[in-house]
């Protein structure tokens, strides 16, 4: 009796090694897929000033709903929908401070973490208007994402500045 169990101890021990060695790889392909998609977001936003950034494609990164808090000013933020989100980016790609020259967001650094479909990235970045002489703007914006179907959508995401001489306190140094 005790001969026939152990037939079976092997098997089964492999197959549930052979299961999390697959569930592990499917936890790295989803955190390099959303991780992946927000590096998109940065390059989508960025633009060299002859091209403006295609806004449907960015749009297509959020669900409809996503609600976007970023630092509007020195003393507060603000809380936008898409739309004004996107609205707020036309707007700032029309003003005399970006005089046509572009604008870049670079990531910097990201951290990635996904429970089933559900995902946090934390992202450090860095905003520069292009042949300006600003110094470049540092940044964390931390975001949430979904999964629907196959795809990584935005459901919300907040922004603070790094302010000039401050450096970043554990543990979002270790983004």
């Amino acid at each position: 009796m005790i001969r026939r169990k152990n037939k079976f101890i092997i098997p089964v021990c492999t197959l549930l090694l052979i299961s999390t060695i697959a569930a592990g790889q499917d936890q790295a392909s989803s955190e390099e897929k959303a991780g992946a998609m927000i590096r998109q977001i940065y390059k989508e936003v960025s633009s060299d000033g002859s091209v403006l950034p295609d806004w449907d494609r960015i749009r297509s990164f959020f669900v409809e709903e996503a609600i976007i808090v970023l630092r509007t000013s020195r003393e507060g933020s603000s809380q936008f929908t898409l739309e004004e989100f996107i609205q707020d980016f036309k707007n700032f790609y029309q003003s005399p401070a970006l005089d046509s020259s572009g604008f870049k967001e670079e990531v910097l650094q990201l951290k990635s973490h996904v429970y089933h479909d559900i995902a946090f990235i934390a992202v450090v970045y860095e905003a520069s208007i292009l042949n300006s002489e600003r110094p470049p703007q540092k940044g964390i914006d931390f975001w949430l994402l979904s999964l629907k179907g196959d795809t990584w959508k935005v459901v919300a995401v907040t922004n603070e500045i790094i302010r000039p001489g401050e450096e970043l306190p554990p543990p979002f140094d270790q983004i």
